[in-house]
């Protein structure tokens, strides 16, 4: 009787959440390469509740390189006090990480459509996260941002002055304005999506992007799309079924797949 009695009080504790000791040994003795893998799949919030359950859970919690920030949708509909407690753990998430690297860094936000002072308040957390990211030298940032159509978005120019950025996606109904045209950048992968952009843009990519291999457009607005590339290899084009054909010339000596 008395071994079903422990048998029925582990089966308890695990079903509560409880990490039984060998199962913490067993992660705390894998290499940090292997526990960083695993954990790349691992929600924030599943991530924060790893972190604490020891000295060696919180070092991998605060050093994990894959950061996923895209499961708070529900939130945004919340109290005002609600969303700002979630903005300020994810702040000091952030904050003590310090400088460790960041591989990939993704962010789906759907910003409140209630007073100007939350939504601002929002966006300005947002951008704080992609400088944040920018120090710790990301390579790869996911961006997919839901903005009203009355609030203004300006990416931070950072993002194109990362010298360790290699992916960039951006998804948003924004116009995006050109970067300068001084910022070189180590892209080799670029995408966007649901944006606006003009010729200057693509003057962009032609001059700054010297080592693009992959560039995709979808269901974005542009009148013209004039472009040179040296690098480019893939390239894809899907324009928004309302608006009307666009001139498209580009001159890629090693584009090998188009559509």
């Amino acid at each position: 009787m008395e071994p079903k009695r422990k048998l029925l009080a582990t089966t308890s504790s695990q079903a509560q959440g409880a990490c039984p000791d060998h199962m913490k040994d067993r992660f705390s003795d894998l290499p940090n390469e292997v526990a960083h893998q695993i954990l790349s799949s691992v929600s924030i919030l599943d991530l924060t509740r790893f972190g604490t359950l020891s000295k060696k859970c919180r070092e991998l919690y605060l050093s994990t390189p894959s950061l996923n920030f895209d499961e708070f949708n529900n939130w945004n509909k919340s109290s005002y006090a609600k969303q700002f407690k979630l903005l300020s753990s994810l702040d000091r998430f952030l904050v003590r990480r310090r400088e460790n690297k960041i591989h990939c860094f993704r962010i789906c936000w759907s910003l409140s459509y209630g007073k100007a002072a939350s939504l601002y308040n929002e966006l300005y957390r947002v951008v704080t996260w992609i400088h944040m990211a920018v120090r710790c030298n990301v390579e790869v940032l996911d961006l997919e941002l839901r903005i009203p159509d009355t609030t203004m978005l300006e990416l931070p120019s950072c993002i194109f002055l990362c010298g360790s950025l290699r992916s960039l996606s951006v998804h948003c109904n924004k116009i995006l304005t050109a970067p300068s045209l001084v910022s070189s950048t180590n892209l080799q992968y670029l995408k966007l999506t649901n944006v606006t952009i003009d010729e200057g843009f693509c003057k962009w990519i032609s001059c700054s992007c010297k080592c693009i291999k992959e560039l995709h457009l979808e269901h974005v607005e542009v009148e013209n799309i004039t472009m040179e590339s040296s690098s480019l290899e893939s390239f894809s084009f899907v324009f928004p079924s309302y608006c009307g054909l666009c001139h498209l010339n580009i001159s890629c000596e090693k584009l090998e797949d188009s559509i």
